[in-house]
């Protein structure tokens, strides 16, 4: 690979992998799988991976839309009250009390 003094723009087909060297990572990963290698997750992905499962990794993309048309038309209102409330009761679980 060349390296260039910095005066030539950078080109978005070198910059991004090819999809036939995806592909062939991906393969290669997968025979690498099947061959009896094993995978250990650390706790802390093992956690993110148990919480996911508890509370869904899933959104409503349709109340993104409602909430993201109402700011662009300026009719979303925030309820400071209720803002700082849940922000007391997540301060008061990290601490460790119940609120």
């Amino acid at each position: 690979m060349k390296i260039s003094n910095g005066s030539e723009p950078l080109r978005p087909d070198r910059l991004q992998p090819q999809a036939s060297e995806t592909r062939a990572a991906a393969t290669k990963g997968a025979s690498a799988a099947a061959a009896g290698e094993r995978v250990q997750l650390s706790p802390m992905a093992t956690r993110m991976a148990e919480l996911e499962s508890r509370f869904g990794g899933e959104f409503d993309a349709r109340k993104v839309e409602q909430v993201r048309a109402a700011i662009a038309e300026g009719r979303f209102r925030v309820d400071a009250e209720s803002v700082a409330d849940k922000l007391l009761a997540s301060v008061g679980e990290l601490l460790g009390r119940k609120a």
